[in-house]
């Protein structure tokens, strides 16, 4: 993209404010590219030709440019992960190196462009000679990063939120039927709690039984539900400290309630992870009730958690160059 990976989609939805304002030719367009972001004429064509109608956000009209009804949502909306979807569907490789990263995240460029090299090779079948693939790596890696969907410490490679949330959707994606996909969106979440856990050192249990984050000489309860996630970790002379979390989507409030009301003296913090909306209506049932667990509620949204689990992913990284290379 023009301008480095920092302002890379910046200049690109510049770069359609200009056409859908002046509409020049295709020369006219080229040049302007030149003249305005210092570039050969040779890498002004390619940008023309592959990434603006290559992608399908720019036709031709007669002589002159024009920005495509795609292109207008892109520029309407300002999101990235709109032109990330169009990059995708017409560029070999670009879903690969998003879903090698989520696997084996952090990951080396070296390591990254071996375990690319080979899928692309493999699934297409492209006769590509080392010096081309390498070009071909390093463009899509750099796209990516200009699009906030991977991010890079040192030399370890991570999923940034954009990142992070285009592996949630296409799971949802992937799911038959509105009840299977709210499963792979709450599943999802339950999943980065827990991954955020064991980062901090926790006993991080996915679906935890509420009779394990009660001490043994309580009583057991006969109705024992699960939570959604606890961390545990026992503190020398300081005893067990455990926070206990709920993912609220949709269906009975009450239910998530008395799953925390059931271990709220026997955690620091009980957290609900759900939407303004569900927030305040737990909050109001919460204070109607004078309930114990009123004094140790916490909310996070969904935004809330994509984004520690981002700073988590840069702080794996940074540990693993400082304290273990």
């Amino acid at each position: 993209m023009v301008g480095g990976i920092s302002e890379g989609f910046a200049n690109y939805l510049g770069i359609l404010r200009e056409v859908d304002a002046q509409r020049p030719t295709r020369q006219s367009l080229e040049q302007w590219l030149t003249t305005e972001y210092g570039i050969k004429h040779s890498y002004a064509r390619n940008i023309v030709s592959l990434l603006l109608f290559g992608t399908g956000l720019l036709e031709s009209e007669g002589k002159c440019c024009q920005v495509t009804s795609a292109g207008q949502d892109l520029l309407k909306s300002g999101a990235a992960s709109l032109l990330y979807e169009m990059v995708a569907s017409r560029f070999i490789g670009i879903d690969n190196l998003v879903s090698i990263v989520e696997q084996r995240q952090p990951i080396s460029g070296e390591d990254l462009q071996r375990a690319w090299e080979s899928e692309v090779r493999q699934k297409w079948s492209v006769r590509w000679n080392d010096r081309h693939a390498s070009i071909q790596f390093k463009h899509r890696l750099d796209w990516l990063r200009s699009l906030g969907m991977i991010n890079k410490v040192a030399d370890g490679y991570y999923l940034a939120k954009a990142g992070i949330r285009e592996v949630t959707r296409r799971r949802v994606q992937a799911a038959t039927g509105e009840g299977a996909a709210e499963k792979v969106s709450h599943s999802d979440i339950e999943d980065k709690l827990t991954a955020i856990g064991e980062f901090f050192e926790f006993v991080s249990i996915k679906r935890a039984m509420v009779n394990e984050a009660r001490p043994a000489n309580t009583p057991r309860l006969s109705e024992n539900r699960q939570l959604d996630c606890l961390w545990a970790r026992v503190i020398q002379f300081g005893g067990k400290v455990q926070y206990a979390f709920e993912v609220q989507l949709s269906g009975s409030i009450s239910d998530a309630i008395e799953r925390l009301e059931m271990v709220a003296s026997f955690v620091q913090k009980g957290v609900v992870v759900t939407d303004e909306e569900q927030q305040a209506r737990i909050e109001d049932r919460l204070a109607v009730k004078n309930s114990p667990l009123r004094d140790k509620i916490l909310f996070l949204s969904y935004e809330d958690i994509d984004n520690v689990v981002e700073a988590v992913n840069a702080l794996r990284v940074f540990t693993k160059k400082i304290f273990r290379e």
